[in-house]
């Protein structure tokens, strides 16, 4: 997963905002002890004073909605009561074993995309990706710069593209820009609508749920801005979307389920595969049991009113309200959550020093099942849900 630079330095402040939709109902109104969550609600405000942040290199004002339409499966809160998936047991035991064995990951670092969005004064670049179809022209910002990592992602968000008309998002793997020569490659890519009204449809008449009108997206068919955590969401207070989080490759299935629309997995695994009904499906919700309370998960060694705490029990809350979805496949028996990258998003100023590529240290949990003390997220009462599109 990726860094996430100063919001306002590299512009991510401008893109859209990945938060809140319909804020956190229900749940995060009893996790409301989240207390920081609570005051996330009034953070409609706060989220209002995100936009008069530095919008990035187009000027556009920094949002904590989250982007694709209302009706987008990640934008919908988890109704209460919802149905259990039958093999949730079995799925969440192999998944506290190699949390267990293998640390989760919060990553604002390496594998995790740059974000950038774009303003009338920035040159068009010449884009070459296979999976377009041939070159096109898309603006980026000067000094843009993909996420470090093996992947190498990048997004440039364009408010107002002159083709391919509003809200357009270029989505590159393994990129490469050229500022010099004006030109940028990549080993695959996409183009998106995100606009979060609903109003701006594909090509084909299909509404903008991060799914590419042109060439593809993630492992999952859909793009990295999906489920990312955003520097605007965290400003405003509230997460208001499910988490993207990518699971091991040798504990994937075969199968997906929307809004997952493909899979790639399972893919590369070098060790054992996990036995079949253990085996988590692309495109599968997870959610913290409502009861947990969420006011008070602690970080070792920071008081509650710290950054660090804070933004521990947003992510709380999130998993209760909105849950985690899988979107794409990692190495053997990791799990890793999306952050935007620290080079255009700036959590170091928002949360404090992230650690050894990220902020993992936060949301560790205890090993103890009788999680006292409450720390971090108690990942053993994590749940599979039935379906993932309410």
């Amino acid at each position: 997963a990726g860094t996430s630079g100063a919001a306002g330095t590299s512009g991510a402040a401008g893109t859209s905002g990945a938060a809140g939709t319909s804020g956190a109902a229900g749940t995060s109104g009893a996790a409301g002890a989240s207390g920081a969550a609570g005051a996330s609600g009034a953070a409609g405000t706060s989220g209002a004073a995100g936009t008069s942040g530095a919008a990035g290199s187009g000027g556009a004002p920094a949002s904590s909605t989250p982007p694709y339409a209302p009706d987008f499966a990640l934008n919908r809160e988890i109704p209460a009561g919802a149905a259990l998936d039958a093999r949730s047991g079995a799925v969440i035991g192999r998944l506290v074993t190699n949390l267990l064995a293998k640390r989760v990951q919060l990553s604002n670092h390496n594998d995790v995309p740059t974000v950038y969005t774009v303003g009338p004064t920035d040159e068009s670049y010449q884009v070459q990706v296979s999976t377009l179809g041939g070159p096109i022209s898309f603006r980026v910002p000067a000094g843009a710069v993909p996420g470090t990592g093996s992947d190498h992602p990048l997004i440039v968000l364009d408010p107002e593209h002159p083709s391919y008309g509003p809200f357009t998002e270029l989505r590159l793997w393994q990129a490469s820009v050229d500022h010099a020569a004006k030109r940028v490659t990549a080993s695959g890519g996409g183009l998106f609508h995100y606009n979060n009204d609903g109003r701006i449809l594909n090509p084909n008449g299909s509404p903008s749920h991060s799914n590419a009108f042109l060439g593809a997206g993630t492992g999952s068919g859909l793009s990295y801005l999906a489920g990312l955590i955003r520097p605007e969401e965290v400003r405003a207070g509230a997460i208001r979307h499910a988490l993207r989080f990518a699971y091991s490759n040798c504990d994937s299935s075969a199968r997906f389920r929307a809004p997952a629309t493909k899979t790639d997995q399972p893919k590369n695994c070098v060790g054992p595969m996990a036995p079949e009904g253990e085996r988590m499906d692309m495109g599968m919700r997870l959610q913290l049991d409502p009861q947990v309370d969420c006011s008070r998960r602690v970080v070792p060694g920071k008081p509650d009113s710290s950054a660090e705490t804070r933004f521990l029990r947003m992510f709380c809350v999130a998993l209760q309200d909105y849950g985690m979805i899988m979107l794409d496949g990692s190495s053997p028996g990791s799990v890793v959550f999306y952050m935007e990258n620290e080079q255009t998003a700036g959590f170091n100023q928002l949360i404090g020093a992230d650690r050894y590529g990220g902020y993992s240290e936060l949301i560790l949990g205890q090993a103890d099942p009788a999680d006292e003390p409450p720390l971090g997220i108690p990942w053993r009462r994590l749940r599979v849900l039935a379906q993932s599109v309410f």
